[in-house]
């Protein structure tokens, strides 16, 4: 069967209005003692979090505490993702900052590196054991997404056609992957993309590749199996808010507590909760703090220690305005409280 790879850029315009039921979030601070969080990550459906801190530590957080990781003889190490099997990935540097992915079973590391590049950085890793990330040359340009399997140690290409600066992060468990890409003629761009043929009860869903422009530069970050995915845009200024939503449905701009202008909302995971994990930069990018969001059903009262967040429209929600494929391809997505 000829696949299909339909490409539909989207304007820049960041306040059109019309995306029907917007989610209210509810969030809640990840709170590390003596130190500010630096980058929240992967997020999984406990509700455990990937992240370093201001201190230089990385680790997991969940239930409002924080692990660090086990130390590595001779490298670094930091957590990008986590699965619901609780198997970390991440990155180990060593002295000459050279970077390799490991993965991490209870306390015992396994390296790998994708051969024929400088540096591989693990980003996330799926429930089936999947992981994503990208590999590059020193200097970090040019760059080239990947699938790595560790059961077969075999690294697959997720450098979308055209780009010369591809990251790859997020993957759910029907194979769509997530990440950011650019070229001469888009720029920077986010990329929601089915890689191989997959069937879906008797219905069959062709590949397919969709290029996602909202602002001077978008990310996808994340995709939950639902299809909600999220990352975040970035204005002409260099001010980030984070997005969440679908080709489907449209996105919405979210900006968490304190990431309000002339500050940041950097947006890096969501789980099938449609929880989603947040981190708030000032200006200058110091940081500010994480906070995790919780879709609020009918409204809802934030507690002591949760905050309302504030949501914009940033795109209509007709689904033939943001893709041309039909809707008997499409994996419908929908907010699940």
């Amino acid at each position: 069967m000829k696949s299909r790879m339909p490409c539909f850029v989207v304007g820049s315009s960041l306040l059109l209005s019309g995306l029907a039921g917007a989610q209210d979030y509810q969030w809640t601070e990840i709170v590390i003692q003596g130190a500010t969080v630096l980058q929240a990550w992967q997020i999984n459906d406990q509700g455990q979090v990937a992240l370093s801190t201001t201190d230089g530590r990385s680790g997991i957080y969940g239930d409002g505490t924080f692990t660090p990781l086990p130390t590595l003889e001779g490298f670094q190490v930091y957590a990008f993702g986590i699965n619901n099997d609780d198997v970390i990935t991440g990155s180990a540097t060593d002295p000459a900052g050279i970077q390799q992915g490991f993965i991490l079973h209870g306390s015992t590391y396994t390296l790998f590196s994708r051969q024929g590049w400088d540096n591989t950085q693990p980003r996330a890793i799926a429930n089936s054991g999947l992981i994503t990330g990208y590999s590059f040359v020193t200097g970090g340009s040019p760059a080239a997404g990947f699938i790595y399997n560790p059961v077969t140690d075999r690294f697959t290409d997720a450098t979308p056609p055209g780009s010369t600066d591809t990251l790859t992060q997020g993957m759910n468990t029907f194979g769509r992957i997530t990440g950011q890409a650019g070229d001469s003629v888009i720029g920077p761009y986010g990329f929601v993309w089915q890689q191989e043929t997959i069937t879906e009860g008797k219905r069959e869903l062709l590949p397919f590749l969709d290029r996602i422009k909202i602002d001077a530069t978008t990310a996808t970050r994340g995709i939950n199996d639902s299809g909600v995915v999220v990352g975040w845009i970035r204005d002409a200024t260099g001010r980030y808010d984070g997005i969440v939503g679908s080709n489907a449905q449209g996105y919405q701009r979210l900006v968490a507590p304190g990431g309000e202008p002339p500050n940041s909302t950097i947006c890096q995971g969501i789980n099938s909760l449609a929880q989603v994990v947040y981190y708030v930069w000032d200006p200058a990018s110091t940081p500010l703090g994480a906070f995790i969001g919780s879709p609020v059903k009918g409204g809802g009262n934030a507690d002591s220690s949760s905050h309302a967040a504030p949501t914009r429209d940033t795109a209509s929600s007709g689904a033939a305005e943001w893709t041309n494929k039909s809707r008997g391809e499409l994996v419908i997505p929908t907010m699940r409280p």
